[in-house]
């Protein structure tokens, strides 16, 4: 097997690898379970549609005991309820994945070793709240939950419903509760029906009033784990931009290949870098393209992502990484069309095959673009 056969092979490996890691017990962040899963990453999938409301498909991965599931968001308004289907967020996210082009292996090149990862879980503690009025705002099925839309002035009677009506809610959490509904937002809450498993859970489709998608990330901290990957995709007239984060780039001229790390090359490691340097409020534009272009190489096989293609003009796929303390701030997103579009294809095919593949120890600089920082980063 030749060297450049045996990094293709190891990039494939890693590649499985990642996918595995991927569909490691989380609870689509937000707000869930009396025992918080470890969250390695969150999908969202958001349309923003022509009658100013805002569709938001969450990915809701977890491992634990259907009794023990619940799961509580935010949202603007009163909102419709469906389900989905996890090949849809498979789907996109392979179409949509960075692809790069390494130039020539070189001679002297390395040869590649394989590292492994650990994870952590984390315990929580309940307490009880005092009681107030609620109302009720809807109620219902889809697919295997059962959910309630409640709002209330006094955030310490919404947890005591929550709780009385079988919804787990962590002590950690209540104070979130309370900025929340301070902000004038109702919550949607979720479990799954009596006679459903945790086997059936599946992905949560909300549409809402609203002309912004938010992602409400900080209540996704209580069970986060460090560096946390978010990645977004907003279907709409024009490419998405963040609002209220930093939006750079990285520099592809840093590229090199990652032998320790089993995943191809440093493309992860100068994300986290990149993102590191705005203390966690950044998104990172790593596709951005008319919606129909997602079927220019592939065909692609989910219903569902098929009807975004055929009534969005366009997709954009951003992601974000960010820790525990760095989630202080709900991520908004915006249509801008004066955005050049971005491609997932990265040719490095002339980049000096040496510093690319190790042969040469060149230091890697990554410096903050004032530029990315939009007037609302520290609102």
């Amino acid at each position: 097997m030749s060297r450049y056969r045996l990094f293709v092979f190891t990039l494939i490996v890693g590649l499985l690898s990642a996918l595995s890691l991927s569909t490691v017990s989380a609870c689509g962040g937000l707000f869930c379970a009396n025992i918080p899963v470890a969250q390695q990453g969150e999908r969202i999938i958001f349309t923003i549609n022509d009658d100013e409301t805002v569709t938001a498909y969450v990915q809701i991965n977890y491992t634990g005991d259907a009794p023990d599931f619940s799961w509580v968001v935010p949202v603007p308004s009163v909102p419709l309820v469906d389900v989905a289907e996890i090949a849809t967020f498979d789907e996109i996210a392979a179409i949509t994945d960075p692809i790069f082009m390494p130039p020539p292996m070189p001679n002297c090149a390395p040869i590649p070793q394989p590292a492994m990862a650990d994870f952590d879980d984390s315990d929580v503690v309940e307490e009880s709240a005092t009681a107030g009025e609620v109302t009720v705002l809807s109620t219902g099925t889809a697919g295997p939950y059962a959910f309630d839309v409640i709002t209330s002035d006094d955030p310490d009677a919404l947890v005591v419903w929550l709780r009385e009506n079988n919804y787990r809610v962590e002590v950690e959490m209540e104070p979130f509760i309370d900025v929340y509904t301070a902000e004038g937002m109702v919550f949607l809450a979720m479990k799954l029906q009596p006679d459903q498993g945790a086997q059936d859970i599946q992905p949560v489709v909300m549409t809402y009033n609203s002309t912004q998608p938010v992602i409400p990330i900080r209540l996704t901290a209580v069970a986060a784990n460090p560096n946390m990957v978010i990645q977004t995709w907003v279907f709409g007239d024009h490419q998405a931009v963040p609002t209220n984060y930093a939006h750079p780039e990285i520099d592809m001229n840093n590229m090199r290949v990652s032998w320790g790390s089993f995943d191809g090359t440093n493309y992860e490691w100068l994300l986290n870098q990149t993102i590191d340097l705005y203390q966690g409020r950044a998104f990172i534009t790593e596709y951005a393209q008319p919606a129909e272009n997602l079927s220019d190489f592939v065909r692609i096989n989910d219903e569902l992502l098929k009807d975004l293609a055929e009534n969005y003009d366009y997709v954009t796929r951003l992601v974000g990484r960010m820790s525990p303390e760095e989630m202080t701030a709900d991520p908004g997103f915006a249509i801008n069309d004066d955005m050049r579009p971005v491609s997932n294809l990265y040719d490095l095919t002339d980049m000096n095959s040496e510093i690319f593949w190790g042969c040469e120890d060149v230091p890697i600089q990554i410096f903050y673009d004032e530029s990315a920082v939009p007037d609302s980063f520290n609102d």
